[in-house]
């Protein structure tokens, strides 16, 4: 049987501590512990966060990071303008908004997100400066159902489609420059998808995938700043989930799949094909709310199994090199 010194020329290094720069693949034995150690590839994992004071759904919800988002408005079940902040390990309560909407558009970070139109229809926005929500300018259109079509941050931010009132799910794309909103003469290729895709990305470069209408779809379109091309398909159609990260890196939590009821998959992007986590959410959910990255996001709130209001959160780690107590089992 081969040894660790035929395959790789050395012997294991014993040492008393963990070294502070290890290159990938190394194995050390760590005396003080007792333990063979290895810096190498850790697989996904999924964690329990902390209770969210106000189980909702349909709500809006952003942050950059696992560890710095917000969630705001929603149903639960009655409309509600509650703001909520999460550290990375408790939720806290924020500035309450003067608005009570769902199913709203939401971009942007913990200390500054966007909230832009909603049901009931409106066309009325507002900004959060992580204490308290102000005013701003109103969209083009009053509209609703375009939590799915949101991008970017509080002074760039995109939105794609909705539901336009009179009318139906529509395919028009407007901007916001941190004081107005214009629209833009460009489209999405398909109205009745943007009541329930999820998109993810900044206002010149997102990446929206699923949606409907009827079975969940597994088309997935990239937004380059001025034309949209179709990209490959995700692996499970999908709707009403949480998307984040680029359009070379990101995660989808959730949303029913094409078998109904409420979804707990996982799928991942690498800027090319989508493939599916062998990680999924304890708690199946749809039309929740997110923050974080492509390798690190929680996934909050959101109508769960039975069609209630789940309150939980629960946060991605994607597989990453990190060190590891290695074992013979």
């Amino acid at each position: 049987m081969s040894t660790y010194e035929n395959l790789h020329g050395r012997r294991v290094n014993v040492v008393s501590s963990n070294p502070s720069n290890p290159k990938e693949g190394e194995v050390w034995y760590n005396s003080t512990l007792g333990l063979l150690k290895g810096y190498v590839l850790a697989p996904a994992t999924m964690s329990a966060g902390d209770t969210v004071s106000t189980a909702r759904t349909q709500l809006g919800g952003c942050g950059a990071a696992q560890t710095s988002g917000v969630i705001f408005g929603g149903e639960a079940p009655s409309l509600t303008g509650a703001t909520e902040e999460y550290d990375g390990t408790s939720w806290t309560g924020g500035g309450t908004c003067p608005a009570t909407k769902s199913d709203m558009h939401s971009s942007g970070t913990q200390t500054a997100a966007l909230w832009g139109g909603g049901s009931p229809t409106s066309s009325a926005s507002y900004e959060y400066d992580g204490s308290s929500w102000t005013g701003t300018g109103a969209m083009p259109f009053s509209n609703r159902d375009c939590f799915g079509g949101s991008a970017g941050i509080q002074t760039a931010a995109l939105q794609v489609g909705g539901f336009i009132s009179p009318g139906n799910y529509s395919t028009v794309m407007c901007t916001y420059d941190g004081s107005s909103w214009t629209n833009i003469p460009q489209t999405f290729p398909s109205g009745p998808r943007t009541g329930n895709f999820s998109t993810t990305g900044i206002q010149t470069a997102c990446l929206s995938v699923g949606g409907g209408p009827g079975t969940p779809q597994t088309v997935s379109s990239e937004w380059n700043g001025s034309a949209w091309t179709t990209t490959n398909a995700l692996v499970t159609g999908n709707n009403s989930a949480v998307h984040k990260g680029t359009v070379s890196s990101s995660v989808l939590l959730g949303g029913p799949p094409p078998s109904g009821g409420y979804g707990s998959g996982i799928q991942t992007w690498d800027g090319t094909n989508w493939s599916t986590s062998p990680i999924s959410l304890s708690t199946g959910r749809s039309q929740a709310a997110g923050a974080g990255t492509a390798t690190s996001a929680y996934i909050a709130t959101g109508t769960g199994p039975g069609g209630t209001y789940t309150n939980s959160t629960e946060e991605f780690d994607a597989a990453a090199v990190a060190t590891k107590t290695l074992t013979t089992s």
